[in-house]
């Protein structure tokens, strides 16, 4: 029994404490480092779990009694440790700051740290725009994961190219889908915020048409980046989150699913399969 209690904490941690959406930031980076050809170190897949972890936290932290309505296992989770999260975002920050300094990587630093601003002060100066523009966070916070691709290229001195760019835009349409896609569990709770989110906006049939044709025109800059030549061919199995998506937008429809479990590990965990299809073709192809 303690067994079993054991790695029901495991697992907890891992999925609400915001480490599988950590981790899917190191496979986001992984798998664009493979096919923009980089050679990727241990310093940077730290960073970049560091610095997607502690915005994570800082927004937990800032919205927990929010949380309670929209995330209850989440927050539940979190609620025996939330009084140290100031502290813990501290030393992930103090960590980062000193392995870019380590490696003298200045321009990736001072990057880095416009990024996590930006993550920060969602909560605190730009969620009051999603009350006055469509869509605006689901805009907001895909961009700031697509940048993930830039801070990459900064760090490692590779050239801003057309490979860049469309790893860029399909980065970006897929957290469209997603951030999107999650949007539609708080539909109440933003209601009351008076939050301007695209499920609040568009009808049930509209918001499915919109992600299905995000879905697949987010395909296009993979396909368009092998038949230039400009990405490898294993890019193509990246194709696999169109199916993938489909799939979670029908079992949302299902009374019978799990919601919990579809929002916070199938929805999320998508993005370290990135890598591991990547990996495996690399591997094989």
């Amino acid at each position: 029994m303690r067994l079993k209690q054991f790695f029901n904490l495991i697992w907890n941690e891992f999925v609400y404490g915001g480490h599988l959406l950590s981790l899917g930031a190191v496979s986001i980076v992984y798998t664009s480092a493979i096919l923009l050809n980089i050679k990727i170190t241990w310093d940077f897949l730290v960073i970049v779990y560091l610095g997607t972890y502690s915005p994570y936290l800082y927004n937990r932290y800032k919205e927990f009694n929010e949380d309670f309505a929209t995330n209850p296992e989440r927050t539940k989770h979190i609620e025996k440790h939330v009084k140290y999260i100031p502290i813990m975002i501290f030393l992930f920050i103090l960590v980062m700051i000193g392995i870019f300094l380590h490696f003298n990587k200045i321009s990736a630093l001072l990057f880095a740290i416009f990024l996590i601003l930006t993550s920060f002060y969602y909560s605190i100066l730009f969620k009051g725009l999603s009350k006055k523009i469509v869509g605006f966070k689901s805009f907001y916070v895909s961009l700031n994961w697509s940048l993930l691709v830039i801070l990459l290229v900064i760090y490692y001195f590779f050239p801003l190219n057309l490979a860049v760019f469309l790893i860029f835009a399909f980065i970006f349409l897929r957290f469209i889908v997603s951030t999107t896609f999650f949007d539609i569990k708080d539909i109440e709770a933003d209601k009351k915020e008076g939050l301007l989110t695209l499920p609040n906006r568009l009808k049930s049939k509209g918001l499915f048409i919109f992600l299905i044709l995000t879905t697949l025109i987010a395909l296009l800059p993979i396909i368009l980046g092998v038949y230039l030549n400009v990405l490898p061919i294993i890019s193509l199995l990246l194709l696999f989150t169109a199916p993938y998506t489909f799939y979670y937008l029908k079992r949302v429809r299902n009374k019978k699913t799990d919601i919990s479990f579809l929002y916070n590990v199938i929805v999320d965990g998508e993005f370290i399969l990135w890598s591991f299809f990547i990996f495996l073709g690399k591997i094989f192809l």
